[in-house]
């Protein structure tokens, strides 16, 4: 054990053991394969789970909206804040034939803006921001119309921490658990971080060949970086080895269905004098000596005053990040160097998914802040990059079934956990519906 390694190993322990209705046996991943199951998994989880769809910035004044389109025609959305300041979500979806309602150049392309109504483009029906129909054209032209009754179909939505969530439980069904008894005592105190501060933001996103389970697997543990991203550590595999925070340098939580893994991370470089880099080279050290910024964020960091003490419930010695997963989708990742980033997977079908990655940081206040802002965004690009090629390698061969079930460690709890949870809520929609 190097060093660094004696600093920040603790002797814990294993954390599964902590949790025994989990067990420790294999795992079955044909809920990553199976055609059957996704076509189940997307009405039990996706058509009835909370799912987070933007920030408030995106709503920035009275009038403003946004739309979404979920992968998959899982449904398209319109999000508004109307002009008493109301949060609305409703599909876009036109009353009278059917016609997308919001849309500019290409229907099938997201769009924002500001208004006061949405005009339908094929009849000219219009929609106040709440989603009710306000004007008919040629409204005498029909038969026993009842245009109090006519809307854009509602979708329950409700913000948290400055996060929009929508849920697509039909009404027919009633509505669903709130947003804040859905998240729990396990997410709650985030509310407490200054996410409103960090509205500077990159976005990145791209279809994956593979299922989206597999993609949050591949960043719930910390068993893979000296080989994935041996490169960026040490080309060296046995010295990146050494490297890498050990086993029990992590925390891990449960609260079910959601969880928290928490990681070490190195401490800040120390200020340098202009020109004290030392000669340019191709060397990713030397690019983060140069712009003071790295895979851990920048090392100027912005003032926000003091942190919850929400964070690092595990009291990880030079702690890096906690990264809370919400479940079905989305992770909040917030970094001891004061910005965050969210990672959130939508599924189009059993073999691909769309992964958007969105990183916020406090304004930068000069070219030096914004230039090492985009190396931080760079590098976790360039990460994430590296671990989707191993994803898709993975679904290509679980495809075969030549290996059916798999071993896990103690590192790769949060995934025994999170493929637990899938199941169970498959399990229990199928129980529900053969009783109807």
């Amino acid at each position: 054990m190097t060093s660094i390694q004696q600093k920040l190993a603790t002797g814990r322990g294993k954390f599964t053991p902590e949790y025994p209705g989990l067990g420790t046996g294999p795992v079955d991943y044909e809920d990553s394969i199976s055609e059957e199951f996704f076509a189940v998994e997307r009405k039990a989880v996706f058509e009835r789970s909370w799912l987070c769809v933007g920030r408030l910035e995106r709503l920035p004044r009275k009038g403003s909206y946004f739309t979404r389109e979920l992968p998959g025609r899982l449904a398209s959305i319109v999000i508004t804040r109307d002009l008493d300041d109301n949060i609305y979500a409703f599909h876009n979806v036109c009353a009278h034939r059917g016609n997308k309602v919001v849309w500019q150049e290409h229907p099938q392309q997201e769009s924002s803006g500001n208004c006061r109504a949405f005009a339908c483009k094929y009849h000219g029906w219009r929609y106040g921001l709440d989603g009710v129909v306000n004007h008919v054209t040629n409204e005498d032209q029909f038969f026993d119309l009842d245009k109090s009754k006519l809307r854009m179909p509602p979708v329950h939505c409700e913000v948290w921490a400055g996060f929009i969530f929508i849920n697509l439980t039909p009404e027919r069904d009633g509505p669903p658990v709130p947003l804040r008894t859905f998240l729990g005592e396990g997410l709650l105190g985030l509310e407490a971080y200054p996410f409103h501060l960090m509205t500077q933001r990159y976005g990145f996103a791209t279809r994956i060949n593979g299922n989206w389970k597999l993609a949050v697997d591949s960043v719930c543990e910390w068993y893979h970086p000296p080989y994935v991203h041996g490169r960026f550590i040490h080309p060296d595999v046995s010295k990146a080895e050494k490297l890498v925070p050990p086993v029990d340098a992590y925390h891990y939580e449960l609260f079910r269905p959601h969880m928290l893994t928490s990681v070490p991370g190195p401490p800040v470089l120390p200020p340098r004098e202009q020109g004290t880099a030392g000669a340019a080279c191709q060397d990713q050290r030397w690019i983060y000596k140069l712009f003071r910024a790295g895979l851990f964020g920048p090392d100027d960091v912005p003032d926000i005053g003091p942190l919850p003490g929400f964070l690092n419930r595990g009291n990880i010695a030079s702690w890096g990040n906690d990264q809370f997963w919400i479940f079905p989708n989305i992770s909040i990742q917030i970094w001891a160097r004061n910005y965050y980033i969210t990672y959130t997977y939508w599924p189009e079908s059993v073999d691909s998914h769309i992964y958007e990655i969105d990183m916020y940081f406090v304004p930068p206040a000069n070219a030096h802040e914004r230039l090492a802002q985009e190396l931080v965004v760079d590098s976790t690009i360039e990460f994430a990059m590296q671990d989707v090629n191993t994803i898709e390698a993975t679904h290509s061969a679980l495809k075969t079934r030549a290996q059916n079930t798999f071993h896990l460690s103690d590192q790769e709890l949060l995934i025994r956990q999170f493929h637990r949870v899938i199941r169970d809520t498959v399990a229990e929609y199928e129980a529900e519906t053969s009783r109807r």
